[in-house]
């Protein structure tokens, strides 16, 4: 038997959010011009009419509930408020108004976006140095983008570019995870559209912009090399930046960069002396870029492929490798490399990177692995052999992964140029502080 309705009570309603209009107040900020809007957020120029300044508002659509998400730009909050550098959109205020979450930053003059293409190649090389500078600072924090586009690198009246909308940004912790939004169509890797993005992925965008405002064209899905605008390019660039692009945008992600900081280096590097001009190689407050990124170039280019120094330190951002026991530059135990080995599999023990055939982790002295493959890995690269069981090794390897036994001959390789008076390996003083095999202060 239904009861009958009680005619006194009162039905429950949700108070429908106000459109944002022109001239109406938020807190200390009264909006002026909507700017724009993306996939969850419109974006609002509005005067800070407490420091009299103009500033750009992040506010949360309306949704389908009749109510603001605040959660996304909210999110976005978190992440970029840990990230202090002058290529990154900073956050000038953050609050909750009138049930609004609203993300303050600085006002730009416009967009990437906003430019045609092509573009002048010193200008969009000026911009992709100051984006890469920026990207790099972030993926040692291990943050990843996810959303690389031309309407997200903010151009000022000075010649900085900044990047901003970390809205779909993901944390790396321990191994990559996966993101539900999956970037800009257009600016997506492959690897992103199914959903695992890694730093890899922020530089294929990168390299996507970087291609589309030299020679007017967008590289579009399967991406086949040369994409359409190749004649151009080559007759703005060089081999040697050819090349360059060729690699950022491989279809394998292994085959690319393997982060910001890498492709920075790689990119200065193949540059066509032409266009290293001044303004190039200044960072935003107008200094030249420092002797650290000289260095590390140097360094790069010299080792790179015999230690395959595809990893950052944490602490101090130089390039490392897997193989060392600590940061050769800044002493640092604290890296770890199970999110981005090169390897198939990661130690469960120290996180480095093994092969699936191997018994035992060359890295550390693990009790070893259960079932190991049966299958050798094609292309896995070897240099000698243990004197125990004739196994074969890679270098700077600790143990033998077959037998497990301590590798007790120094590991002494050209062109270092010389050797640990402790451990006996090969080190090189004009780069590093410390032996990064026995974590003894270099003299």
């Amino acid at each position: 038997m239904t009861q009958p309705k009680d005619k006194t009570a009162k039905p429950l309603s949700r108070k429908r959010p106000r459109r944002l209009t022109r001239g109406r107040r938020l807190g200390k900020y009264r909006l002026a011009k909507c700017l724009g809007q993306g996939g969850s957020s419109e974006v609002w120029k509005a005067r800070d009419c407490v420091e009299g300044i103009w500033v750009a508002l992040k506010i949360p659509l309306i949704g389908v509930n009749g109510q603001r998400d605040n959660q996304a730009v909210l999110r976005e909050v978190r992440l970029v408020a840990k990230l202090r550098h002058p290529h990154i959109m900073p956050v000038k205020n953050a609050d909750i108004i009138n049930g609004h979450a609203v993300l303050a930053t600085e006002l730009s003059v416009g967009t990437l976006a906003d430019c045609s293409t092509p573009m002048s190649p010193k200008r969009i090389i000026a911009i992709i140095t100051q984006v890469l500078d920026g990207l790099a600072y972030a993926h040692r924090k291990k943050m990843v983008h996810c959303d690389v586009t031309p309407g997200n690198i903010f151009l000022f009246p000075n010649g900085r570019a900044a990047l901003g909308d970390f809205g779909i940004g993901l944390k790396v912790t321990g191994r990559m995870g996966t993101v539900d939004d999956f970037g800009t169509p257009g600016y997506v890797a492959p690897e992103q559209a199914y959903g695992r993005p890694t730093y890899r992925s922020d530089c294929f965008a990168v390299a996507l912009i970087l291609y589309e405002y030299l020679t007017g064209v967008l590289p579009k899905w399967p991406f086949h090399w040369p994409p359409k605008g190749y004649k151009r390019l080559r007759q703005k660039t060089n081999l040697a930046f050819i090349k360059f692009l060729k690699q950022a945008l491989a279809i394998q992600p292994e085959k690319r960069f393997p982060n910001a900081d890498r492709m920075l280096a790689e990119f200065l590097e193949a540059l066509p002396k032409k266009l290293k001009t001044p303004s190039v190689l200044k960072s935003a407050n107008g200094k030249r870029l420092n002797w650290q990124k000289t260095r590390r170039l140097a360094f790069l280019k010299r080792y790179r492929i015999i230690l395959t120094s595809d990893h950052n330190c944490a602490d101090c951002g130089e390039p490392i490798a897997e193989t060392m026991a600590v940061c050769p530059w800044c002493g640092s135990s604290r890296n770890k490399f199970d999110a981005t080995t090169q390897f198939t599999h990661a130690c469960p023990w120290c996180g480095k990177g093994v092969l699936p055939e191997w018994h035992y982790c060359p890295w550390c002295y693990s009790p070893g692995f259960d079932s190991p493959a049966v299958k050798t890995t094609s292309g896995a690269k070897y240099h000698a052999n243990c004197k125990y069981c004739n196994g074969k090794i890679m270098r700077f390897m600790r143990y033998c992964p077959w037998c497990h036994r301590k590798i007790r001959t120094p590991w002494q390789v050209t062109p270092f140029p010389e050797i640990c008076n402790k451990c006996g390996w090969s080190v090189d003083t004009n780069f590093w502080t410390y032996c990064p095999w026995c974590e003894q202060t270099l003299v």
